[in-house]
């Protein structure tokens, strides 16, 4: 891997590094890494926990922090990493990998604060607060890119955009939803010099936010672009054929945990409200012979929440396995917490429920029903009720992409960047 490393450093022309994880993440970088692939530009790209096995899905070939070990103390690494390891490991991530992400966090930290101030933050912010910008800047040293581009979370991908701007290479960050509200976004934040949002309404929100208006270009998200495929919705109709749902209403629960909080009740922590929801659907299910449920928890936990049993009209969904695409498709109401998601059904048509009393939609103020997206639903008894009542229409015209593929508008500012080098 060394090798291989080092030929990439070492080769002439423009190459691009893209530093993301997780599933949808990953889907919106594919199609880039191909477009730019198919003109000759070299692309490097480091997929991070559940990232890695899903950009092979989708035929690249991702690095990932294990492939970077020799940059670093490795059996301090390890030993920091097996220290974390209980909680911190995932049946989709190779255990080689969580303990070298893991450990480099950690050792970072203990570099920096000592082996108390480490311990100290980790029992704070635990891994969430991981942002190992000295290390992503041994990896952008090495790789040598000529432009850096992210995906959203605010660790390793925004610890490249800042090592990337202090080193003066272009960087790029893609969004997938419409923008944090400002106070999300604390003073000094570093942003990269592009960022691409979904829609005007996140455009606004990232003014807002205290970003240049220069810096923001509306493109839509190119992990939407697969949705209007023609084969997900065969797929979708031989799903509800195979399941004898055909002519059934089906509704998607695209639930996430509930992060601690002061405002967070005991039984809503963690699984707590995912289960309650849970519960309150399957009971729906089983008192109409005319609804199904497909239950999708986010790819990253979804084997914390317990499997509530076999229903024949409730379709529990692996995520490592099953494509999201189709399963949209054969729905006609999401109902989520702040799950992209349910915007993604919503691109496609489909009916989108709120759940506005979930305490992370109120901490992150990011209600899919307030954005004029979806409903809002204030409370788990009024869940039932709303998905009987007849949707509520229009929606917030702004919080739509422009028509057509969002790809190539991506590649454009890639490439801009670049030639302005």
């Amino acid at each position: 891997m060394v090798e291989q490393l080092n030929s990439m450093a070492a080769a002439d022309g423009p190459s691009v590094l893209f530093v993301t994880y997780g599933n949808g993440h990953i889907a919106k970088v594919a199609p880039v890494v191909r477009a730019l692939q198919s003109i000759g530009i070299r692309c490097v790209v480091i997929a991070l926990t559940l990232g890695f096995r899903q950009a092979q899905r989708l035929g690249l070939k991702p690095l990932g922090y294990a492939d970077f070990l020799h940059l670093v103390d490795t059996d301090r690494v390890m030993a920091y990493g097996r220290m974390l390891l209980p909680g911190n490991s995932h049946p989709d991530v190779d255990e080689t990998e969580t303990l070298s992400y893991l450990g480099i966090n950690y050792a970072e930290w203990a570099d920096l604060l000592g082996e108390q101030g480490a311990a100290e933050k980790y029992a704070a912010l635990g891994r969430r607060g991981f942002r190992p910008f000295n290390f992503i800047g041994r990896i952008i040293d090495e790789l040598n890119p000529t432009v850096v581009v992210s995906t959203s979370s605010p660790r390793s991908e925004q610890a490249a955009i800042e090592a990337a701007v202090v080193r003066g290479i272009p960087t790029l960050t893609m969004l997938d939803l419409l923008g944090m509200p400002p106070a999300h976004y604390p003073p000094g934040t570093v942003f990269a010099d592009r960022v691409t949002v979904v829609s005007p309404l996140a455009r606004r929100n990232m003014l807002a936010g205290g970003l240049d208006a220069s810096k923001i270009v509306v493109t839509g998200c190119p992990a939407y672009d697969p949705l209007f495929e023609p084969k997900h919705s065969v797929a979708a109709a031989e799903f509800l054929r195979d399941k004898g749902w055909t002519g059934l209403k089906v509704v998607l629960w695209a639930g996430i945990l509930e992060e601690p909080a002061p405002n967070v009740p005991p039984e809503y922590l963690d699984v707590g409200l995912g289960r309650l929801v849970e519960h309150r659907l399957r009971e729906w299910v089983a008192h109409r012979q005319d609804v199904a449920l497909i239950v999708r928890y986010h790819p990253t936990q979804y084997h914390l929440f317990e499997h509530m049993g076999e229903h024949p009209r409730v379709h529990v969904s692996d995520p490592g396995k099953d494509l999201l695409q189709p399963q949209l498709h054969a729905c006609d109401c999401v109902v989520t917490q702040m799950s992209t998601v349910g915007y993604e059904g919503v691109l496609i048509g489909k009916r989108l429920l709120a759940l506005s009393f979930s305490p992370m939609v109120i901490n992150y103020d990011f209600d899919y029903g307030k954005l004029g997206i979806g409903e809002s639903v204030v409370s788990l008894e009024q869940l039932v009720q709303k998905l009987d009542d007849p949707p509520r229409k229009p929606l917030n015209s702004d919080a739509f992409p422009p028509p057509g593929a969002a790809t190539p508008r991506v590649v454009e500012q890639i490439l801009a960047l670049m030639a302005a080098q």
